[in-house]
Formats: structure tokens, C-alpha cells, sequence
């Protein structure tokens, strides 16, 4: 049995010195020291060897060993697990924790199967307030792959109660850990053995904020799939509209989505999103209104004749230095002296000219609007089938040229042409 250590000739420095040395009796321990899976630690006054009247650290240490094996294991385990739900009780839940795995792995193997599930359960209990749902969850399969296995008639109601915790321990580290199939399958197989056995609707309140959850995250993945449904359905759009307006673009393929290349600064080609028909807005909610509103109407993508904004490169060449602008808008319906002003340069003197993939070289006039110019780029073939067209640049924008009026001008447009035909592309 532990006894208080004899009074030495040294009265205590101070009561918090009395107390701390109190703290080292087993009797009167609140924790477990770290050597044991507490959080306590071992005073530095008490560290070295023990003088008479002091308890020596390995003296606890042996005293806490000695406590181990005081009596038949129910006793033992007893002693930890009423320790263990003190320290619960004070919300020292590793310390609790420590005193469960002490009784269990001291004397568990010996013990009956419903004492040794009460102590899993409220060790469970512990870590599931300290978060480690692994760990909450490992116990919990134990006591409940023991309910069965190990009683041959039917389990008793402490047995029942045992089940019915672990069942809701398991289920709440489940619902933690975004497990929620799992965890409302856990809530499930609880609410029937409490019906089973007529207990109340313990795991009401945590069912029904999984069941919040689980609503949630439906709603996230619903709406997940129409966000990819209108980018899909969009993008197709897109590539008719384009076709249809005589636009040369890349193929699209899985590793190469349309426009990919276009920098995250800029807008690829797109609809006019101040002319598209109300079916097409971005602001239709992606899952119908609950309550149902019969007015509501699922998104459609814009039809190709919808007006398309591009952005468009102007290529100065004889600008000094030679410059490559961007008009990041360039609207279906705005003309080319609008873009060029836009840019800070003044359309009666100069003239602007595109190429197409097939290399004619186009001159454009500064009243005619970017509409206008790209079916007059396109070109059919004796099918109908559009041939030739104005290519998008990289993949995303169009590209025109500017020189200024007069004979210079002229001279390099001239100069240009004879490369284009001599199989030389690039102008800068």
C-alpha cells in the first residue's frame, strides 16, 4: 500500500512545494507521468536521488508498476479506468487516455470481454475529444467486433449500452472526417438497437448535422456537374460560332482544350455577355430554386449567331521599335477605327490589313466592323465547306497589321505579300 513519505528535518520552501511533492504519491497523483503516456512532469527539485523523505521518481515509477498488479485484474482495471474517468470527467483527456491504455495493456488479455470494451469505449470517448478520430475509430471496431463474438447467449443491457456508444463514437470521428456514407450507415445501425431496446434518440443532434452535411455536399457535387456541363456545352458553342464565321482555330483535344494557351490575364474569344439571351446568363443559378419556380429555366448555351468579342493583336512593323499591341475587346460589332482610336492611333492615317491561313493579305477599311471583315476572310469551297479563314493567333486571338498611308506603307504591305507567297509567315 502507498503511504505518504516520512517528514524530513527540512520543512517544505513554500505550500506549492508541499503540493507538488503530494503530487508525487501514486495516491494522490492527477496524472500520469510522461514515462508512463501522461502528460505530468517530474519535478526538477525531485530529479537525481531520493533523500530521505522525498519520493524518488523511480520510487513512483515502481509505486504506479506496484498499483498495476494490487489485486485480480477486474480490480486493477477498475482502479485505472475510475482514475481515467476522473481525469475525463476534468478534461485531462490524455491523461484519461493513458490511464485507459495502462489497465488494458496491464491486464486486458485477462479480463472479461465486456470489461475490456468499457475501457476501449471510454478511451474512444477521450481521443474523440482530442480529435484523433483514427484512434477513436480503431476502438470502436474493436468493442464492437467483441459484442458478438464473445457472448454466446444474448448481450446484456450493459453490454447493449457499451455498443450503442461505440456506435455513436464511430459515427461522429466518421462524420469529422467527411466520411458520410459511412458515418450515416454508423447513426443508422445506432437508432435501430436503441428501438431494439427502447433507449432514447441519442445521436439525434450529431445525425442530424451529418445529414446537413451530407445535403451539402449533394448540392456541391450537383452543381459541380452542371458548372462542367455549361463549360462543355459552351465551349461547343463556341467552336460552331466560330467555324460558322469563317475563324481558323486549333483543333481542341483533351490534352489540348480550346484556348488553353491563352493567358489567365486575358479573355479568349467570347460571347457578348451584354447580348446573350436570358436562357444563356451566368447568373441562372446552377440547381433549381427550392421551393420549385415555375419560372425558372435551365441554362442553354448562346446560339452561334450570338456577337462574339475577340482580343486582337495589332502588329506595328514599321513603328520604331516595331511594337505588337493587344486590344484585349475587340466586339463583332465595333469597327476598325474604333480599335485603332482605342489604341491611341489615328485612323485616317493608318491602314490596317489581316492574312489568312491560306495567305491572302486582306486590306480593311476603318469604317468596316470586325462582323463584317470575318465573313469577308472566309471562303468556301465548291461544297460550301469553309476553306480559308482568319486564323487565331496562338490559339486565342486574331492578328492584324498596321502601316501607316502612303508609299511606305505600301512598299512593305507589297514586300509582305511576296513573302507570304515564298512560304514566310512571321512578320516580326
Amino acid at each position: 500500500m502507498a503511504t505518504l513519505p516520512e517528514p524530513s528535518q527540512a520543512a517544505p520552501s513554500s505550500p506549492s512545494d508541499l503540493l507538488t511533492r503530494f503530487d508525487t504519491v501514486p495516491l494522490f497523483m492527477q496524472s500520469l507521468p510522461k514515462e508512463l503516456g501522461g502528460t505530468a512532469e517530474m519535478p526538477e527539485s525531485l530529479v537525481g536521488e531520493g533523500k530521505e523523505g522525498e519520493t524518488n521518481p523511480s520510487d513512483t515509477l515502481a509505486a504506479l508498476q506496484a498499483l498495476a498488479y494490487d489485486g485480480d485484474p477486474s480490480e486493477i482495471a477498475e482502479n485505472f479506468r475510475t482514475q481515467g474517468n476522473e481525469l475525463f470527467k476534468q478534461r485531462k483527456f490524455r491523461d484519461a487516455i493513458g490511464f485507459y491504455t495502462r489497465a488494458l495493456d496491464e491486464v486486458g488479455k485477462e479480463l472479461p470481454a465486456e470489461e475490456r470494451r468499457t475501457l476501449r469505449s471510454n478511451r474512444a470517448a477521450a481521443n474523440l475529444e482530442l480529435g484523433n478520430y483514427g484512434a477513436c475509430l480503431r476502438d470502436c471496431s474493436l468493442v464492437l467486433s467483441e459484442s458478438h463474438s464473445s457472448y454466446p447467449d444474448p448481450p446484456s443491457p450493459a453490454s447493449h449500452r457499451t455498443s450503442m456508444k461505440a456506435l455513436l463514437r464511430s459515427a461522429r470521428a466518421l462524420s469529422a472526417l467527411d466520411k458520410l456514407p459511412e458515418a450515416m450507415d454508423a447513426f443508422g445501425r445506432l437508432r435501430m438497437l436503441e428501438r431494439e431496446v427502447g433507449e432514447v434518440d441519442s445521436g439525434e443532434k450529431w445525425r442530424v448535422e451529418t445529414e446537413r452535411k451530407v445535403e451539402r455536399r449533394e448540392r456541391r457535387e450537383r452543381e459541380e456537374r452542371e458548372r462542367e456541363r455549361r463549360k462543355v456545352e459552351e465551349r461547343a458553342a463556341m467552336v460552331l460560332a466560330l467555324t460558322q464565321r469563317g475563324v481558323v482555330l486549333p483543333r481542341p483535344t483533351a490534352k489540348q482544350p480550346l484556348f488553353s494557351s491563352c493567358p489567365t490575364d486575358v479573355t479568349p474569344p467570347h460571347f457578348d455577355p451584354d447580348v446573350v439571351p436570358l436562357t444563356s446568363l451566368a447568373s441562372i443559378p446552377l440547381i433549381p430554386p427550392t421551393p420549385a419556380d415555375p419560372t425558372y429555366t435551365p441554362w442553354q448555351p448562346p446560339p452561334p449567331h450570338t456577337p462574339l468579342i475577340f482580343p486582337t493583336f495589332l502588329l506595328l512593323p514599321l513603328a520604331s521599335p516595331p511594337t505588337r499591341d493587344l486590344i484585349m475587346s475587340f466586339p463583332e460589332d465595333a469597327t476598325f477605327g474604333d480599335a485603332l482610336s482605342s489604341m491611341g492611333h489615328n485612323p485616317s492615317s493608318t491602314q490596317l490589313y489581316l492574312s489568312t491561313r491560306l495567305g491572302r493579305v486582306l486590306k480593311i477599311g476603318s469604317k468596316m466592323t470586325l462582323g463584317k471583315v470575318l465573313v469577308g476572310a472566309g471562303r468556301k469551297n465548291e461544297k460550301g465547306e469553309i476553306e480559308d479563314g482568319w486564323e487565331l493567333k496562338e490559339g486565342w486571338a486574331l492578328e492584324m497589321v498596321g502601316v501607316p498611308k502612303g508609299r511606305e506603307g505600301d512598299e512593305w504591305v507589297q514586300g509582305w505579300k511576296e513573302e507570304i507567297k515564298q512560304g514566310a509567315r512571321a512578320i516580326l
